[in-house]
């Protein structure tokens, strides 16, 4: 989506600022809508900082996924900071790859015809 020259997409981190305590929050955009009146608004899914994250500035492999939020946010409060691919926070325990859960061996076990007769005597029997 195009916003006042800037191209948006989903995956981008935006920066929204407080009105009460002038704090940066920072969030991912996960979505768009433009209503009837030409209004453009984006679907957010917030980044919860860690206490690795600095103060001054955004570091994404400092931040985690968190909750997303239900009703979209006009385009006018958002800032943009930088682009990311849409799944950078997917893991909801670490913004960065994780160890795999089992091997990945790289290729699947298949076999192309009729089953041998050796293997289902052997599983029979």
């Amino acid at each position: 989506m195009f916003y006042k020259g800037i191209y948006y997409q989903i995956g981008d981190v935006i920066k929204v600022i407080d009105e009460d305590d002038g704090k940066p929050y920072y969030a991912q955009i996960r979505g768009f809508v433009q209503d009837q009146y030409c209004e453009k608004s984006a679907a957010l899914t917030w980044l919860i900082p860690t206490q690795a994250s600095p103060r001054d500035r955004f570091d994404p492999s400092t931040y985690i996924v968190g909750p997303e939020e239900d009703l979209p946010r006009k385009m006018e409060y958002l800032e943009f900071v930088c682009h990311a691919p849409s799944e950078y926070f997917k893991s909801r325990s670490c913004p960065f790859p994780t160890l795999p859960v089992r091997p990945e061996k790289g290729y699947v076990w298949t076999h192309i015809g009729p089953t041998p007769a050796v293997a289902i005597k052997e599983t029979v029997g």
